[in-house]
Parts: structure tokens; C-alpha cells; sequence
């Protein structure tokens, strides 16, 4: 069978998968498999590319142990994805890179061809096989492999896009923050990483105080409205990549790649905040109760973390204020 024709035939078996109930990572790893069976490859992979390049994981691969993968994670990348990320590149024999460990995945090789997965300008990932046959670098050769790489691209997009559309219910109409719901999804895939990549997590929850008597005295319209302005007040401390939920009078924080002593200083922030420009009306104000720990220092699972930052918040409520207090400060 032509090169043609065998093409075509994986597009149209891949394309034909999309009507069935199957995920992006198990259509993109099917059509992996299919290179390797049809074309002379030592390894075919779609290596996702954090936004800013800030870290990567395999979407997909056939030919890569699973020891390459995991060293691949320690090594957080490689200056082959870093080079892909930004345009084609194709290393053969000849070529000086073909010798540095940084311009390969798991075997010695004759030639490479990596790609961009990119859409729109934004780089998702990047598309990598390597061979033992000169010829993956013929016209022929590189061309389909590039229209392979368009469909990794999709799968890749379609993925982001699916998790976007899964996350719009999960908004808390009154603070504008993420629901307790989605906090733990949050939480639970962010211990994951600080897991895989060696980072700390903190944790901070914070008990908003008096808010049951503001709704009481005042009404649920000028309590709604004051705890929007707290979660205002708690935003406007947190960084981009932080996550902030709200349930009833409570407000969590997942703090990814930060470490406790950094976690102080953004409660600190909020704390100072909060007394600078008090929230409430007439005799009621609102006060915060905030209590703080991380991953790895004070435990490793959510069954652990968990209570000990709740502990944290009944110390700082009993201090009064707004007060914050850190596990085994």
C-alpha cells in the first residue's frame, strides 16, 4: 500500500473513532499505535506543553517505557520539546544533536522529526518520531507525519476545550469563585502534580465571620453583597495560577508551587486588607479566620491536609479578628 492510501486509511479509522464515547488521550494513543504498525518508527509521542512552558505530560505515546517516561518528568522536559515548541525540527546522523542526550526520547536513532502542535498561534504540545530509517525524513515521509500531528493537535484542544465546558456550572453566582465541588477536583489534581514534580501546595481556608448576622440584621442582599466584596478583597491578593472556592461562609484556597512561609505572606495580605478597609454596615462587620498548611511539610493526601487547616481556622477564630495562623508555625 501506497504511503497515500496508508494515510488516508488512519484518518479515516481515527476520524471514524470521534462518533464513538472515547477520550482525546485514548483516540491520540490509537492513532500512535497505528504509525507504529505502519510506518518504520522506533517511537511516535504527543508531548503537551503547559501553558508558558511551565511543565509537560504525556498525552500520548507508543514506544516509551515506563521508566523513560517517569525520568522524563523528573527531568521536566527536554531541550528537544523546548525546541519543538517553537518550529519543526529534524535531526539526522549527521547532525550534531543527534549525539546530545537533550535531542532524544529513549533510543539511539538514525533520524528525528518533532513538530509544534499548535493552533491558533498557541503551542499545545509538541509531536515527536524518531527511526532507524533515513527515510523518515523524505518529503513523503514528512508530510504525513505533519498531518498527523495536525490531528494530535485536535485531540489535544478538544481536550482543553471539554475541561473548559466542564467547569462553566461550577461558578458561584454571588462571589464570582469556584464551588466547594470544584475544589476538590482542584485540590486532589494538584496534589497530583506537587506528587510528580516535586513542588509544594498550600492550602488556606478562610472563615468568614459575622455573616450570618449581617443577613439577619441587614437582609441576604447586603449579605450577598458584602461577601462578594470579601472574595474581591481575596482575589486581588491571590496570583493568577491559584484557585479560590466559596461554600456558605467558608472560602478555599489551593495555592500551586507555593510553600507555606510564601502562603503567610498572601494571608498577611488579605488580613491587612480586610482591617484597612473593613466589609459590613452600621455595627456589623465582616471579619476573616484564616488558617493555613502545605503539601509535602504537613501531610500528603486530603485526608490529612484538610483537618489540620480546618484546626488552623478555630485557632484564629479563637483569636478573634482577622486572624491567621499556620500549622507548626
Amino acid at each position: 500500500m501506497s504511503r497515500p492510501e496508508t494515510r488516508i486509511r488512519i484518518e479515516n479509522e481515527i476520524l471514524g473513532r470521534q462518533e464513538k464515547n472515547v477520550s482525546e488521550e485514548a483516540q491520540a494513543n490509537h492513532l500512535m499505535h497505528l504509525l507504529m504498525e505502519n510506518y518504520p518508527l522506533l517511537s511516535a509521542s504527543v508531548i503537551a506543553v503547559e501553558a508558558g512552558g511551565k511543565g509537560i505530560s504525556v498525552f500520548a505515546q507508543r514506544g516509551l517505557s515506563g521508566r523513560f517516561i517517569k525520568e522524563l518528568y523528573a527531568r521536566k522536559g527536554l531541550p528537544l520539546i523546548a525546541a519543538a515548541s517553537k518550529g519543526e525540527v529534524a535531526v539526522s546522523g549527521n547532525d550534531a544533536r543527534a549525539k546530545d542526550p537533550g535531542f532524544r526520547l529513549e533510543h539511539e536513532y538514525k533520524v528525528l522529526y518533532a513538530v509544534p502542535c499548535r493552533i491558533q498561534g498557541e503551542t499545545l504540545g509538541v509531536f515527536v518520531a524518531d527511526s532507524r530509517h533515513a527515510d523518515l525524513l523524505g518529503a513523503e515521509m514528512r508530510q504525513d507525519l505533519l498531518a498527523f500531528s495536525r490531528l494530535a493537535t485536535l485531540f489535544i484542544a478538544m481536550r482543553e476545550l471539554r475541561g473548559k465546558i466542564s467547569r462553566v456550572p461550577d461558578i458561584d453566582a454571588v462571589t464570582g469563585l469556584l464551588t466547594f465541588k470544584y475544589f476538590h477536583e482542584v485540590l486532589h489534581r494538584e496534589l497530583s502534580r506537587g506528587k510528580k514534580f516535586g513542588h509544594a501546595v498550600s492550602l488556606m481556608f478562610l472563615k468568614v465571620r459575622n455573616l450570618r448576622e449581617m443577613n439577619e440584621v441587614y437582609g441576604h442582599v447586603s449579605a450577598d453583597k458584602a461577601l462578594a466584596e470579601v472574595a474581591s478583597k481575596i482575589r486581588a491578593a491571590l496570583r493568577d495560577v491559584d484557585y479560590a472556592a466559596r461554600s456558605g461562609g467558608y472560602i478555599y484556597v489551593v495555592m500551586p508551587e507555593m510553600t507555606k512561609a510564601e502562603a503567610r505572606v498572601t494571608a498577611g495580605k488579605i488580613a491587612e486588607s480586610m482591617a484597612a478597609s473593613p466589609v459590613g454596615q452600621g455595627k456589623v462587620f465582616l471579619t476573616l479566620a484564616i488558617g493555613i498548611a502545605a503539601f509535602p511539610k504537613d501531610g500528603d493526601t486530603e485526608r490529612i491536609l484538610i483537618p489540620l487547616v480546618e484546626s488552623m481556622v478555630h485557632e484564629s477564630m479563637r483569636k478573634g479578628g482577622n486572624a491567621v495562623s499556620v500549622y507548626k508555625d
